[in-house]
């Protein structure tokens, strides 16, 4: 594997310090870290080890040959913007971000100082810092920018244990809203079908703990499976009237949102049960009036 730039992390959240830790322990060399919050940066060098430094953000990404701008994502531009300004990136550098929604041109203005610029998320979930560690190994990296960047961040991306895979700076926005649909939204979900057990007075955890198996059963399926064969249930069966009494259920509980969550997500699981090929077009027209009342 090819060696690594020194590393430089600008921003020292649960991303920042993972990826410092994993990329020590491979064997690359973390120069600096650096965080708006002096504590913050601290603790993210104790936790990669070794010799980085503890600097400014201007100090920082002077010192990297491989800058990664961890800060949020509405941060990313202004913090590059004033680096680029107080000619802190050392021509011919690699910068990065960690983006899943931007893609690399929004730190034009470090390619404007001579750097090369990229972009490479990884497509998981991190609640805490050690999970990060833990999920980063086997997660794939979504990387895209210039030729040189993508080259090394690809090389990065094997280092901490990822599967890098290209993808266009024009998709990422759908990119990332493909994701959130997947992980965010699921979440959602699963509280919408906690608010629908309440209402249907299996009250606190219980429902949750009652339907941990069939969402992991579900997961495992759809991997398995692929989603349309993985699909079951009253709309796949092309059952109208159970339909039916399930939207005026949802409907009585009052709550707009859940309704509004119900019916959507109905409406995309009888296009994906028509795939299927489970149920007819007089069976879905049939479902899909329920919904259009539902709107009337």
């Amino acid at each position: 594997m090819a060696k690594l730039p020194n590393i430089s992390i600008l921003g020292c959240g649960k991303v920042g310090t993972a990826l410092g830790m994993l990329a020590a322990r491979a064997g690359a060399t973390v120069v600096a870290v650096a965080s708006r919050h002096r504590c913050q940066a601290k603790k993210a060098a104790e936790s990669i080890g070794g010799s980085v430094r503890v600097l400014d953000m201007r100090e920082a990404a002077a010192a990297g040959g491989l800058v990664l701008l961890t800060v949020s994502d509405d941060a990313i531009a202004a913090v590059c913007a004033e680096l680029a300004q107080a000619r802190a990136f050392r021509q011919g550098a690699l910068v990065a971000h960690c983006s899943g929604s931007l893609g690399s041109d929004v730190l034009a203005p470090a390619r404007a100082c001579g750097c090369a610029v990229g972009s490479a998320h990884p497509l998981q979930t991190f609640p805490t810092v050690a999970a990060a560690v833990g999920r980063i190994q086997g997660a794939h990296f979504f990387i895209e920018g210039d030729d040189a960047a993508v080259t090394v961040l690809e090389t990065l991306a094997r280092a901490v244990g990822g599967r890098p895979s290209r993808i266009n700076a024009e998709a990422k926005a759908l990119y990332h809203a493909a994701a959130s649909m997947a992980c965010n939204y699921l979440v959602a979900l699963l509280e919408g079908a906690a608010r629908l057990g309440d209402w249907a007075e299996i009250r606190g955890d219980a429902f949750l703990t009652a339907i941990d198996p069939l969402v992991l059963a579900t997961v495992e399926n759809v991997n398995e499976l692929g989603p349309a064969e993985a699909l079951t249930g009253p709309i796949a069966r092309g059952d109208v009237d159970t339909l039916r009494r399930q939207i005026d259920a949802v409907k009585a509980c009052g709550d707009a949102a859940l309704l509004g969550a119900f019916t959507g997500m109905a409406g995309l699981t009888i296009d994906l049960a028509i795939r299927k090929g489970t149920i007819d077009i007089t069976a879905a027209e049939a479902m899909r009036a329920l919904l259009r009342d539902v709107k009337e």
